[in-house]
């Protein structure tokens, strides 16, 4: 995630989630994740996941 975290992108993952969040909110979330997010695109930090959480949670339900 090279670019810097918006409001506006936050706000926007959080209603794909279906998380009520004002703006207000979205902002502090944004300055507080922003100096993590830029020092791992610095670092070029990558954290490779091998399954996504929620595909994980579909498929662990699948046969009950």
């Amino acid at each position: 995630m090279p670019e810097d975290v918006t409001p506006e992108r936050v706000a926007a993952v959080a209603t794909a989630a279906r998380v009520p969040l004002d703006q207000t909110a979205a902002t502090r979330v944004a300055r507080a994740v922003n100096p993590t997010v830029t020092r791992f695109t610095a670092e070029k930090i990558a954290l490779p996941l091998e399954v996504e959480p929620a595909t994980f949670a579909v498929v662990a339900r699948r046969d009950k």
